[in-house]
């Protein structure tokens, strides 16, 4: 991402009454809102100001490349494992890399949730979280071995 260079310029001249949100996802997992009245242009060399003064000269700076984020923390930043999966809404942002992530790491039957038949191993002891398995997600059957 090295080569993209941001740059939020200028004001639009009109107002609109249709606004839409539109947000910057970098690399590194934080993000940018843009304003209301911000434009985003995306280059991948060097992009320049100019300044036209009354005596005919003009000026061109070099317009510093756009730093600030805005992330806003997800209830599953800092979880890991089982604690991730079950904060985790699937499908709440679409299809990201958490999305993948959670149907690869957590939901290993697909059935679209994560529950105890994805992370529950069963034993064959009699007990009561073994009868809720059985009865659950092997259609009461107990466990085999395999």
């Amino acid at each position: 991402m090295k080569y993209l260079l941001l740059v939020v310029i200028g004001f639009l001249s009109f107002n609109s009454s249709v606004s839409a949100e539109t947000v910057i996802n970098y690399d590194d997992g934080s993000t940018y809102t843009l304003g209301e009245r911000e434009k985003i242009y995306i280059s991948t060399g060097k992009v320049f100001d100019k300044k036209n003064y009354k005596n005919g000269n003009v000026f061109f700076t070099n317009r510093a490349e756009h730093g600030r984020r805005d992330h806003v923390a997800q209830p599953t930043d800092g979880l890991t494992g089982h604690e991730w999966c079950e904060a985790y809404e699937p499908w709440s942002e679409g299809l990201t890399f958490d999305m993948v992530q959670w149907q690869r790491g957590c939901d290993t039957n697909s059935d679209g949730v994560y529950d105890m038949c994805d992370y529950y191993e069963p034993t064959g002891s009699a007990t009561f979280e073994e009868l809720e398995w059985q009865d659950k997600c092997n259609d009461g059957q107990p466990w085999d071995g395999s």
